[in-house]
C-alpha cells in the first residue's frame, strides 16, 4: 500500500496529476490518501515518490535510499544523442577476445531504468560469457535452421507454423529465415553466421503466461544494445538462438533456461573487429500526420 507522511506532505498534489490509476486523492481534511480500493491496481511504477519533492510519500517494497536515485544535472542534447544512435551498428564480426563479468553487469545494470509495460520483474535475464559454451550450442541450432527449411516446405507444417505463430511470424520465417537457412548460409561448416563468434550473449525470457513479458524483453534488448555501444562494445540482437531454445531441447538445456520459460530475444556482445567509417540512415515507410 501506498502511506504518506502528512507532517511533511506539501499538498502540492503533483503525485495525484502522475498517477497513472488514479490510486491518490485528497480526502475531507484536504490531505494527500491512498484510496485503500484501488491498491490492487497500484502498477508500483514509484511516479509518486519521484516527483515528491519532500520524499513524503512512501509505497510497499520501495525506499527512497534503495531504489530511487536523485537525476542528474546533465542531460544529452539531440544532436549528441543522434550523433550516439549512428554510431551504433549491428556488429556480426567481433575479436577473439573475451568480455568482463564487471563490463556486462554494467551493460545490465542500464535495464533498471528502462520502461516497461506490467511485471517488469517477471523478466529473466541469462548471461552466458563463456564462448565455448556457445559453440557447443551451435550444432543444435544448425539443425533446428535445417528443420525450418523442412517445415516451409511441407504444406502441413507451414500451414501450422502460420495458425499457431499468426501471419508476422510466419510471412517473417518464409520470407526471411527460411531463403538464408535455404541457400546453408548458417551451415557452420563456413564458420559461425549464428553467433558471429561473439563471446558472450544476453538471453531474455519469461514465464510463457508472464504479464508483458515480450514487450518487456524487447525493451530491455535495446536498452542492452545501446549500453553495450556506450561502453567500446559491439552487439547485436539475435532472434535465431531464443527460437531454437524453445523449439529444441538441447539447446534449452545448455542455456539452462527453465521448461515453463518462453525465450524471446537474445543479444550478442563483444568486441568490434572492425571499426565502420558510416551508417546507413533508412527511410521511414509511412508518416502519417492527423490534424
Amino acid at each position: 500500500m501506498i502511506t504518506i507522511n502528512q507532517e511533511t506532505c506539501k499538498k502540492c498534489k503533483f503525485c495525484i496529476d502522475v498517477c497513472p490509476c488514479n490510486v491518490l486523492r485528497i480526502n475531507e481534511k484536504e490531505e494527500v490518501c491512498f484510496i485503500p480500493e484501488r491498491e490492487v491496481i497500484c502498477l508500483k511504477c514509484g511516479q509518486c515518490m519521484a516527483v515528491c519533492s519532500t520524499k513524503s510519500i512512501k509505497v510497499n517494497g520501495f525506499s527512497y535510499d534503495n531504489d530511487l536515485i536523485d537525476l542528474p544535472e546533465n542531460n544529452v542534447d539531440y544532436q549528441n544523442f543522434i550523433d550516439f544512435l549512428a554510431n551504433r551498428r549491428s556488429i556480426r564480426n567481433f575479436k577473439n577476445k573475451p568480455v568482463s563479468d564487471e563490463t556486462i553487469n554494467q551493460i545490465i545494470a542500464s535495464i533498471s531504468y528502462a520502461p516497461f509495460g506490467a511485471e517488469p520483474e517477471k523478466v529473466n535475464v541469462t548471461i552466458v560469457n563463456n564462448r565455448k559454451k556457445i559453440e557447443s550450442a551451435l550444432p543444435h541450432i544448425e539443425g533446428f535452421l535445417d528443420n525450418i527449411v523442412k517445415w516451409i516446405e511441407n504444406p502441413v507444417a507451414s500451414f501450422m507454423i502460420k495458425r499457431k505463430k499468426g501471419q508476422e511470424t510466419f510471412n517473417t520465417i518464409k520470407n526471411h529465415l527460411y531463403p538464408i537457412a535455404k541457400l546453408e548460409n548458417y551451415k557452420l561448416k563456413f564458420g559461425d553466421r549464428i553467433t558471429r563468434n561473439a563471446p558472450a550473449i544476453i538471453i531474455f525470457h519469461a514465464n510463457k503466461k508472464a504479464e508483458e513479458h515480450t514487450n518487456n524483453s524487447l525493451i530491455y534488448a535495446t536498452y542492452v544494445m545501446l549500453a553495450a555501444n556506450s561502453l567500446g562494445l559491439g552487439a547485436t540482437i539475435i532472434g535465431i538462438v531464443p527460437a531454437a531454445i524453445n523449439k529444441t531441447k538441447e539447446v534449452r538445456e545448455i542455456f539452462q533456461i527453465p521448461v515453463e520459460n518462453e525465450a524471446v530475444i537474445s543479444v550478442i556482445i563483444g568486441y568490434p573487429k572492425y571499426k565502420y567509417k558510416r551508417t546507413i540512415k533508412r527511410n521511414v515507410q509511412k508518416i502519417n500526420w492527423i490534424d
